[in-house]
């Protein structure tokens, strides 16, 4: 037993440096960026954005596979089971979190079938307002609401997206109660709340806008903590008297659990460099999207406390992904 164990120990041993020159080697051909949605999302284009950056600096080919379904659910499983070697990634948004609870059986467990690498960005959802609605803020929206629970509609790009559970945890901070109006994307919503159908919105900030700016909607809150640069003139919700809000999309770069860590690291390293890149800076400010990186860590902890953050608002308001 004890040759046994001695035989082992040193096989294990023996095959350290050669994890080490693998990862020293890396990459030495194609990588590929999985996406849960349709190409000319917004995820997508933070994928293809970020591949040419790393394809630049990796000096290998960085291929972008779609494989939409179930609110990405379909190209994280895919991920989760790919050889755990550096060359099958995700880029993955916030369904990777609310995604646990909204489905009964999702088909993965983010915090146990992903290493972290990198968050990558995030970009708001709004609350918005059209001709429909009679008040110009978001004080206005909340004393309407209080003098009528259940009154206001407001619509977004479906049950379980970002801007539905950001009006979900909106009502629950503001202590007001409004109606949800489901839309199959946000274009119907928009247009519904153009023609006076509907009178709030929550909805993806660049699909606002042009409108935004013609005049035709209003941004009455941004959940983000900071204003977004694109449009610097709407007031984020903390300011309007709810400090700390935040409900913001984010993109971020996972890698199969079991990938060895200095890949991780490395890739980590160079998707903070990427996003240093001032061509993808602004190609992100046209997504109203705000770049910034994290170590493997830093974005562990993010996605444990997102988790339990939107778990707490799912199975309260009973919303399940359709």
């Amino acid at each position: 037993m004890k040759k046994v164990l001695v035989c082992a120990v040193s096989m294990i041993v023996g095959s350290l440096p050669m994890f080490g020159a693998a990862a020293q080697e890396y990459p030495s051909r194609p990588i590929t960026l999985l996406v849960g949605f349709a190409p000319g999302g917004a995820v997508d284009i933070v994928a293809r954005t970020l591949g040419a950056q790393l394809q630049e600096q990796l000096r290998q080919p960085v291929v972008i596979e779609n494989r939409p379904g179930a609110n990405s659910n379909v190209a994280a499983v895919a991920a989760a089971r790919s050889k755990p070697d550096g060359y099958t990634l995700l880029v993955g948004a916030n369904g990777m979190t609310t995604n646990m609870s909204l489905y009964a059986n999702p088909g993965f467990d983010v915090q146990k079938d992903f290493a972290p690498i990198s968050s990558i960005g995030a970009a708001p959802p709004v609350i918005a307002a059209g001709p429909g609605f009679s008040g110009a803020s978001l004080k206005d929206l909340v004393g309407q609401a209080k003098a009528a629970p259940g009154a206001l509609n407001y619509g977004s790009p479906g049950a379980g997206s970002s801007a539905h559970l950001m009006m979900e945890l909106f009502q629950r901070v503001a202590d007001i109660k409004l109606q949800h109006v489901v839309y199959r994307g946000g274009q119907p919503a928009i247009t519904d709340a153009l023609g006076g159908h509907i009178p709030l919105l929550a909805v993806n900030l660049p699909e606002v806008i042009g409108q935004t700016k013609a005049g035709a909607l209003k941004v009455l809150g941004v959940p983000s903590p900071n204003r977004n640069p694109l449009l610097p003139e709407a007031p984020t919700v903390a300011e309007q008297g709810y400090p700390g809000f935040d409900a913001s999309t984010w993109w971020a770069l996972f890698a199969p659990v079991g990938t060895p860590a200095a890949i991780v690291d490395r890739l980590s390293a160079e998707v903070r460099i990427a996003l240093a890149s001032p061509s993808l800076r602004e190609k992100f400010t046209l997504l109203g999207g705000v770049p910034k990186g994290s170590s493997p860590k830093e974005l562990g902890d993010f996605i444990a406390s997102d988790r339990e953050k939107w778990t707490k608002i799912i199975l309260d308001a009973k919303i399940v992904a359709e």
